[in-house]
């Protein structure tokens, strides 16, 4: 159960981690 909850966390962390970098690329873009 424990490395359940872990596996969906990493997910959340590596989805936020990708959102944030395609905000900072398509921020360069626009400069």
């Amino acid at each position: 159960m424990s490395i359940f909850i872990s596996y969906i966390v990493f997910i959340i962390f590596f989805t936020v981690l990708a959102i944030s970098l395609y905000f900072s690329l398509q921020a360069i873009k626009l400069i």
